[in-house]
Order: structure tokens, then C-alpha cells, then sequence
């Protein structure tokens, strides 16, 4: 072991949720948000990006098929409880794992696309892998998605499958100082190739592959040989564009409760994962992500709120889909944010409609 991984292991015991990797972006993210112009509404676009596995610990085909069947059979009547500001029901992005693949749940899922309810895009763990096969793994699962079950979307200009990325394990080009659960330095640029239009793995904490960036959506580029590309980049705003070779990145909201603090001492993290476990009030997650949201520089009144799950996973199907459960409350508590509907537009969006509406702004429009 050399004295840097030395150094490392010993702040890894110290600092267990890795604060010296992105308190820094967090402060320098607090310092450069522009306020919203008080005078004009605030536009809240607010994404579930679900991790969504059936096969999570090995199931059974027929435990498969249940975790499937519960989503598409009882999700409907969850989302007609709520609404945004434009009459739409929430609607959830399913990032389903190429390694997990059957048929017959894409098809299953695919019934409540055309409902409007999901969306799906793709979700990867892997492990020692090399650029050539991610480069095929991702190409064939894009186009089987798309010609054996009308999911994803086609490049309009280049006729090319299109898709959102998440990768699991969090290891995102390689981020694991480990090496673990990737394999390919460079994986941005192996993603771009293969017609990702945007990551939102991030935020990861408190995994060591989170990235430096902090609540900024921001484009990165790969390095041949190098690894955690996305440890820096350039953020955008209105009136920027995209450079050759680079990968929008849009993370969800990261920072500190300060009012809720771990043994009375340490404040919890709000890293917009939804899951059963967390104790901080849901009320207060919900400031705290609009607090916290990344929004262009020239746009402050836009905020885009990316929020992550395993709808999959242990308990968390009675956690989103039980009529008065945490979820229908948090989704009220939202709605609750635009009472006023003068001041505050709540819109709820698919990965892809959150992306089309970060480049109109960047557009000018």
C-alpha cells in the first residue's frame, strides 16, 4: 500500500461520507446560486428516477414477476390521487438494468408508457469490464429496448437510439477509488458514443465515487485512460452549448439538515434518494430539495429536482404504492408548494422531458 492510499484509507475511517470530496462543491454551489427573481413564478420540474430491479438479491422468477406486476397493476391508482400544475398525474422513470433483462417485464412496463405513467431508459452494474464490450452491451440493449418494445427515442437529425444513463454501483467512469463496479476509464466517452444524452447517477453520497460537483448540472468529458471524468466540468447556463465529445450530467439535490442532526450532533445528509429508512420529516426534505436544486446560471427561477429510488428493493413498494403511505404524503407536500399557483408551477416530468427542458432554457427559449 502506498502512503497516498494510506492517507486515503485513514481519511476514509475519519470523514465515512467522504465531506472532503464534495462539501467543497457544496459551498462553492451555495456561494454562485443566483436567487429567483421574486417577481416571476418559480418552475419546480421534479423526476423519479427509479432504480428499478426486480431480480434485487436473486429472487425467484415468480418474486420477479410480482415486483413487476405491482408497479404496472398498482401505480395507476397512486398517481390519479396527485397532479402539478398543468393536470399531470407524476409520472416515473424506470432505469431498468441491461443484466436484469426479460422480455416480458419490458413488455409489462411498456403498457403503462403508453398510459403516460412510465418511462423507461437504461441502468447498468458491471464489473472488470473493458470499452469494446460496454460499448456493445449498451448498443444492443438500447436497440433492443427500442425495436422489441417501442421504448426509448431516435435522434431526430441522426436517425441514432438515444438514451438517460444510470450507473449502478454509483461508479460512474470508473469512480470507485477502489477500481470496483466499472472497469473502463473513459466510460464518458464510450456513453456518448453510444447515444446517451444524459447521466443522472449523481448524487451518490455516501459512496466514494461521488463526484466534486454538487447540485450543478454541467457537462463533462472523458479522458482515454482516465478515469472519474465527471469530477469536474463545465456547468451550463443560458447561452451555452454542447462541445464535441461532452455528456450532460444532471444530479439531484445534495447538502446538510442542519435542524436534524444524527445522535443530536451530526446533521443528516439530503442526498434525494427515497427510501423507508431515512428519519428526516418529509416536509423538510422537501424544502431542503428545493433549496437545494441546480438551476442554470440566467434561469434562477427554473430548478430541476431529480429524486432517486429502488422502488424495487425490500419494502419500498409499500413506501410509494400504499394509498396514505410516505409517498402520496410527500407527493401532497409538494403539490402544497404551488398553493399559490401564481408564484410556484410544479411540473412533473420524465427524465427525458427534464433534459428537454434544461436545453430549451439553454437555448434561450
Amino acid at each position: 500500500m502506498t502512503i497516498v492510499s494510506r492517507i486515503d484509507s485513514l481519511l476514509g475511517r475519519i470523514d465515512s461520507r467522504g465531506v472532503r470530496l464534495w462539501g467543497p462543491g457544496l459551498a462553492r454551489a451555495n456561494f454562485e446560486r443566483e436567487a429567483p427573481d421574486p417577481g416571476r413564478p418559480l418552475h419546480l420540474y421534479v423526476c423519479f428516477a427509479d432504480h428499478f430491479e426486480p431480480r434485487w438479491r436473486k429472487p425467484s422468477l415468480d418474486l420477479e414477476r410480482q415486483r413487476v406486476a405491482r408497479w404496472v397493476d398498482a401505480y395507476p391508482a397512486l398517481a390519479q390521487r396527485h397532479r402539478d400544475s398543468f393536470g399531470r398525474a407524476p409520472v416515473r422513470t424506470l432505469f431498468f438494468p441491461v443484466e436484469e433483462y426479460r422480455p416480458e417485464h419490458l413488455d409489462a412496463i411498456a403498457t403503462r408508457v403508453r398510459d403516460g405513467l412510465f418511462d423507461v431508459e437504461v441502468h447498468l452494474h458491471h464489473d472488470d469490464d473493458t470499452a469494446e464490450n460496454l460499448r456493445r452491451t449498451l448498443t444492443d440493449f438500447a436497440r433492443t429496448l427500442h425495436d422489441a418494445h417501442g421504448l426509448l427515442r431516435k435522434n431526430a437529425a441522426t436517425g441514432a437510439i438515444e438514451y438517460a444513463f444510470i450507473h449502478g454501483n454509483w461508479a460512474l467512469d470508473n469512480a470507485h477509488p477502489a477500481g470496483l463496479y466499472c472497469g473502463v476509464p473513459n466510460e464518458l466517452s464510450v456513453l456518448v458514443e453510444t447515444g446517451c444524452y444524459m447521466d443522472m447517477t449523481l448524487p451518490c453520497v455516501p459512496s466514494p465515487a461521488q463526484a466534486r460537483m454538487v447540485n450543478t448540472i454541467y457537462y463533462a468529458k472523458g479522458r482515454e485512460g482516465v478515469s472519474r471524468g465527471h469530477d469536474t466540468g463545465r456547468p451550463l447556463r443560458v447561452g451555452s452549448q454542447r462541445q464535441e465529445g461532452e455528456l450532460l450530467l444532471v444530479p439531484g439535490p445534495l447538502g446538510l439538515h442542519w435542524n436534524s442532526r444524527a445522535k443530536g450532533v451530526v446533521p443528516r445528509i439530503e442526498a434525494g434518494m427515497l427510501e423507508p429508512e431515512n428519519p428526516v420529516p418529509l416536509a423538510d426534505r422537501v424544502r431542503a430539495w428545493v433549496r437545494y436544486a441546480p438551476a442554470l446560471p440566467g434561469a434562477p427561477n427554473h430548478r430541476f429536482i431529480k429524486l432517486h429510488a429502488h422502488g424495487c428493493n425490500g419494502d419500498a413498494p409499500d413506501w410509494f404504492l400504499n394509498a396514505g403511505g410516505p409517498f402520496d404524503q410527500m407527493l401532497s407536500i409538494l403539490e402544497r408548494e404551488r398553493s399559490d399557483a401564481r408564484s410556484v408551477f410544479l411540473h412533473y416530468v420524465t427524465a427525458r422531458e427534464m433534459y428537454e427542458a434544461i436545453k430549451r432554457l439553454e437555448a434561450g427559449e
